[in-house]
């Protein structure tokens, strides 16, 4: 068992990462909050998966729960999904001592966790997720909420849950696509902090999940550290927690301008990074070998699904709508060399649009 600690002083807790530990949930959660009463939320397949299992270690623990049902995928993640809560939460007679679990992927933490963030000025709750791209990366630091059509994470909160339990046993059900937009978010980590930590997922990645659990562990606790770390420094994204952001720019603009269908997040985000470091080459002295080894690490996860017929204009248009589009400038997160990058604040517009015709147009 490894257990991580985002130390936010009143707002601190733990990430439990262990395998089995869907088993257990019921009387960790009993000792992170006693719950008048508690309320999960998932998706019909998380449910038909692992929800016995929850549901039992919960009785075993003396907690009565009741179940919310939203729909899966980014293009779920939407005000009428949100609402749809309320109105459950209303029905169901929630309170400020109702404990919310956000049971699934990233999609399920972020709407799950904005509408504890905002159900009656705020609810506690706790993150089981389900994907490894919410193990490692959405469902540690307390962000929260959910897309407009014109971009992605528009409207949201900073809402630390009680705590984060992982147990990376689920991911043997994980569909392959899935596990590898995991993984594209695994090499993220390695790139902006740990060279080991890219080794490990480049020569490793094909034994996951069954094969080697313990190198599959290890990878999920050293994402889950470097990103508590991070956002114990910079828990809203003041400066430091930008450097998360790495491949983000290009890939939540990728995301929206194909309505969230074409791509997983994970390979919209390894498209992102790959032009990011076309620019880090151009503009952070990333050198072009580095670069090239970062590229055939992210290429080698899979084959990446083709930006075929998009328009440039129409994915430069959306990250002009990005949160990281300040005072008329980009800023984005560029490598300088693996395990350290750099936040450059004033992109020039002509290089980003440089970088994203020629791309796009390579790749159609």
């Amino acid at each position: 068992m490894s257990t991580i600690q985002v130390a936010l002083g009143t707002r601190s807790y733990s990430i439990t990462v262990r395998n089995g530990l869907i088993g257990q949930a019921g009387l960790l959660l009993k000792e992170a909050q006693p719950a008048q009463n508690t309320v999960v939320i998932s998706s019909k397949t998380v449910l038909s998966l692992h929800g016995k299992q929850l549901f039992r270690s919960l009785r075993r623990a003396g907690l009565q729960a009741e179940t919310i049902v939203i729909p899966e995928g980014e293009r779920h993640k939407t005000l009428a999904t949100l609402e749809k809560i309320y109105r459950s939460l209303s029905r169901l007679h929630a309170n400020r001592k109702t404990l919310l679990i956000a049971f699934g992927g990233g999609v399920i933490g972020d709407v799950a966790g904005f509408a504890a963030a905002s159900y009656l000025r705020g609810l506690p709750y706790v993150q089981v997720p389900t994907t490894l791209l919410a193990q490692i990366d959405s469902a540690i630091g307390g962000k929260t909420g959910v897309n407009l059509p014109s971009g992605k994470n528009l409207v949201g909160a900073f809402h630390q849950p009680l705590a984060v339990l992982v147990d990376p046993l689920v991911l043997s059900t994980l569909p392959l696509r899935q596990l590898r937009s995991g993984l594209y978010e695994a090499l993220k980590y390695g790139v902006i902090r740990s060279a080991t930590l890219l080794d490990l997922v480049e020569k490793k990645h094909r034994r996951f999940p069954k094969r080697d659990k313990e190198s599959l562990q290890q990878m999920i606790t050293e994402c889950a550290r470097i990103k508590a770390e991070i956002v114990s420094q910079d828990e809203t994204e003041s400066e430091l927690r930008m450097v998360l952001n790495y491949g983000h720019t290009l890939g939540h603009a990728l995301e929206a301008a194909t309505h969230y269908k074409a791509f997983t997040h994970g390979e919209a985000i390894a498209h992102g990074m790959i032009m990011a470091n076309q620019l880090a080459e151009q503009l952070n002295g990333l050198d072009a070998a580095e670069a090239a080894r970062i590229n055939t690490s992210i290429r080698g996860i899979a084959p990446l699904p083709r930006p075929r017929r998009l328009r440039w204009t129409d994915v430069y248009q959306h990250m002009l709508s990005d949160k990281k589009f300040v005072d008329q400038k980009f800023r984005f997160v560029l490598p300088r060399h693996v395990g350290q990058v750099d936040i450059v604040k004033d992109v020039p517009r002509s290089a980003v649009q440089s970088v994203l015709r020629s791309y796009l147009h390579a790749e159609s």
